[in-house]
Parts: structure tokens; C-alpha cells; sequence
């Protein structure tokens, strides 16, 4: 069904309930599946974001080594998240997006989030993860 998962995680507890069942769901279909963690983009200068970068990066190495997710199919990237997931799900030929979303209501809802932005953008499927 899916061959390949894309995952989009936060460093988080939250985070490895997302990929936990994006886990299941690529051992389910025998799919290849691929991490990705995005740093929103600030006006932060480069090298400041690039610290950013490495302090999460063994975060997302610990709780993708539980699930044995392969160093190459790990990315994190700066940006804004949404875009930065639908790229990396175009380019990687992902056939479903696994995301966390946060049951938020009224203003935060309508001012939108990174789960809404990928629903909306995605040209694959996308399953949301009630956390």
C-alpha cells in the first residue's frame, strides 16, 4: 500500500508517539520509512542555526535509533516546516505523511499550524496523529 513513510517528528515524547505509529504502519506495508524534523525559520544568523541544528540533531538520532531508522533517512532541516515537509515528500516520492497535530481551537486554529499546512499542500496523503 505505502512503500514509502515520511515522518515528521519534534524531539519530543509527542514525537516518538508520531513515529511510533508511523513505525507500525511501515512495518505493516513493508515501507521504507523517513524521519524529518524542521527547525522554523527565524531571522537568526546562519551560524546560530546551524548550533540549532546540532543540538537537536541527537535527539532525532536517539528516538529514530529506537525504531532502527537508518542515519540516511534521517533529515532535519531549517525553514518553515510545512514547505520543508512537502518538498522533502515530492523529492523522496513519499506516499503518505505521517504528522502530530494538537487539537488547538479558536484563534490558534485560524491562524493555522504545521499539520494544517502539509493537509493542504501535500500532493500525497496525509495522516494526522491526535496527540
Amino acid at each position: 500500500m505505502y512503500k514509502t513513510i515520511l515522518c515528521a517528528i519534534e524531539a519530543t515524547k509527542e514525537g516518538k508517539a508520531v513515529l511510533s505509529k508511523a513505525s507500525e504502519l511501515s512495518k505493516l506495508c513493508n515501507g521504507k520509512l523517513i524521519v524529518i524534523h524542521v527547525i522554523p525559520y527565524t531571522l537568526l544568523p546562519k551560524d546560530y542555526q546551524k548550533t540549532l541544528k546540532e543540538n537537536v540533531s541527537p535527539k532525532i538520532e536517539k528516538i529514530s535509533a529506537e525504531f532502527d531508522i537508518p542515519k540516511k533517512n534521517q533529515i532535519i532541516k531549517v525553514g518553515k516546516p510545512y514547505e520543508n515537509i512537502c518538498t522533502l515528500a515530492e523529492k523522496r516520492k513519499a506516499d503518505v505523511i505521517i504528522i502530530g497535530t494538537h487539537s488547538k481551537k479558536g484563534l490558534n486554529a485560524l491562524l493555522g499550524s504545521t499539520a494544517n499546512g502539509v493537509v493542504n499542500n501535500a500532493k500525497c496523503d496525509v495522516s494526522l496523529v491526535k496527540l
